[in-house]
């Protein structure tokens, strides 16, 4: 389930309505940049100490890119949009609870977890962990923590457990009071060409 962000227009007339169906793909375009750009910009809260560390970064809304990336936009005669069909887009714009549906939410302890994520080619955490026992990691859980260690190495916290995260809201689609004032200068800037092109 994504999230968008839609500008419908009142209903001008049937003749003027042909003439702002032109203007609206540049809208769904201008409304993606602006999507960009407030991810761009971050979005406050700030990241949980942990999520900073895990990133090694502060800056809210990005981490690889795909949030930014995968933001798209659709037009109509009247209305134009721009939003995307990310499964986490949702709760990042509105805030709200996951909650575990089995034996916890298993969140990366460090940037060093996300390090062997990808040198083991591991999505998941169970994979993350078969990969390292077969490469003779000590692995074990205490408490809320997962921990490993190579042999004989210093441990190492893997993961944290948690029975739910609160994510706060972070909205990324929407329209502020200067955005709606600049769609409707585009819209007045169609129109006057069009009616000067009519002449």
């Amino acid at each position: 389930m994504g999230v968008k962000i839609v500008k419908k227009l009142p209903d001008y007339g049937k003749n003027l309505r042909k003439k702002i169906k032109n203007i609206m793909p540049q809208i769904s375009q201008y409304l993606r940049s602006c999507a960009d750009k407030k991810i761009n910009q971050g979005v406050p809260p700030a990241n949980s100490p942990l999520t900073q560390k895990v990133k090694q970064g502060s800056q809210t809304l990005r981490d690889n890119g795909t949030l930014a990336a995968s933001i798209s936009t659709h037009n109509g005669d009247d209305w134009a949009a721009a939003g995307t069909n990310l499964k986490y887009a949702k709760i990042n714009q509105e805030g709200g609870i996951i909650r575990s549906k089995g034996k916890g939410l298993w969140i990366p302890a460090s940037a060093q977890t996300r390090q062997l994520m990808r040198s083991y080619g591991a999505t998941s955490p169970g994979q993350l962990i078969s990969a390292m026992r077969g490469d003779g990691f000590n692995l074990w859980r205490r408490g809320n923590a997962f921990l490993a260690s190579k042999k004989n190495g210093k441990p190492f916290v893997l993961f944290i457990i948690k029975a739910s995260v609160t994510i706060p809201s972070r909205p990324f689609l929407y329209i502020s009071e200067s955005e709606e004032k600049f769609i409707a200068h585009m819209i007045q800037n169609s129109v006057m060409k069009s009616l000067e092109e009519d002449k």
